[in-house]
C-alpha cells in the first residue's frame, strides 16, 4: 500500500487564529443538517474518546480534514476538471469521440465528487493509544466525517454503471466488475483500490495477471484510463483522480 502523504497543512502544525491553542471539530454526521462541535480537544486521543462521539462512527473510515487542507484539494478538483475538460476538447478536435466521450463521463463523476482536506492519520482509540506519535496535537478548526460499518464498494473511472456496489465478502477487484463494461480507452489490466484509510493500490484485473486482492467494506474500485490511449501531455490524469477519490468525503 502507498501511504498518502500529509498536505501543506498538518495536524501538528494546525492554524493558529489566535493565541489560544484549543481546537474546534465540526462532527458531521449521515442524516444530520447541521454539525456536533467539539471544543478544546488538545489531540486525537481527547477527540476520539470524546462521550459525543462514542458508538457514533465506524473508526477506520473516519475522515478528518484541516480547514486550509480543505480549500487546496477543492482547488485540487477544480483544476482536475478543467484538465479534463481540456483533454475532452483536444480528443474531439482530433476526431476520438469516444475517447473524449468517456474522459466526459469521468470528468462528471469528479465534478460530483465531495471532497475534503484529509489528514492521513489513524483514528483508531488503540492505535492513537499505543502507538508512540499517534496522539497527534490538535491547533485550529477541523471537520469529522463520521460512517456507520459501510455495506457497498464504491466504482469510478472509465466504466459503465458507476457508483456504489453491494459488499461481497471474499470477492476481489475484478470480480466486482465483472458486469462492468469498460468504456473507450479505459485500462483493462489493472485497476485502483483506495481503502477507507485512504491507502490504495494498483492491482491486476486482466486473466493473464489476475491475483486474488479481496476489496474491504467502504472501497474505492477506481478503473482508470490506459496510458497508451492518452496524449502524452494527459498522462499523469489517473494519479491526479485518484489523488482526489482518497480525499473523498465517506457517505
Amino acid at each position: 500500500m502507498k501511504k498518502q502523504l500529509l498536505l501543506v497543512v498538518s495536524l501538528c502544525a494546525g492554524f493558529i487564529a489566535s493565541a489560544a491553542a484549543d481546537s474546534r471539530v465540526a462532527v458531521y454526521s449521515p442524516g444530520q443538517t447541521q454539525p456536533v462541535i467539539i471544543a478544546g480537544a488538545n489531540n486525537l486521543a481527547q477527540l476520539t474518546l470524546n462521550p459525543q462521539l462514542a458508538g457514533r462512527t465506524w473508526w477506520p473510515g473516519t475522515v478528518i480534514a484541516e480547514k486550509l487542507a480543505t480549500a487546496a484539494q477543492l482547488d485540487q478538483q477544480r483544476q482536475l476538471l478543467a484538465r479534463l475538460g481540456a483533454l475532452s476538447a483536444d480528443l474531439r478536435q482530433d476526431n476520438d469521440t469516444g475517447l473524449a466521450n468517456s474522459v466526459d463521463q469521468v470528468r462528471s463523476q469528479i465534478a460530483a465528487l465531495r471532497v475534503t482536506g484529509r489528514q492521513f492519520v489513524s483514528l483508531d482509540p488503540d492505535v492513537i493509544r499505543l502507538q508512540t506519535g499517534a496522539n497527534r496535537t490538535l491547533l485550529g478548526e477541523y471537520s469529522l466525517y463520521t460512517l456507520a460499518k459501510p455495506t457497498s464498494v464504491h466504482i469510478y473511472g472509465a466504466v459503465a454503471a458507476t457508483g456504489p456496489q453491494p459488499y461481497l465478502v471474499s470477492r476481489d477487484a475484478d470480480d466486482y466488475l465483472q458486469t462492468h463494461q469498460r468504456l473507450s480507452g479505459a485500462e483493462r489490466s489493472y485497476a485502483w483500490v483506495i481503502l477507507p484509510d485512504g491507502q490504495y493500490q494498483s492491482v491486476p484485473v486482466a486473466y493473464w495477471n489476475r491475483r486474488h486482492n479481496e476489496v474491504a467494506p467502504g472501497s474505492i474500485i477506481y478503473v482508470g484510463f490506459s496510458p497508451w490511449a492518452l496524449p502524452r501531455a494527459y498522462r499523469d490524469v489517473n494519479e491526479k483522480i485518484v489523488s482526489l477519490l482518497t480525499h473523498r468525503i465517506p457517505d
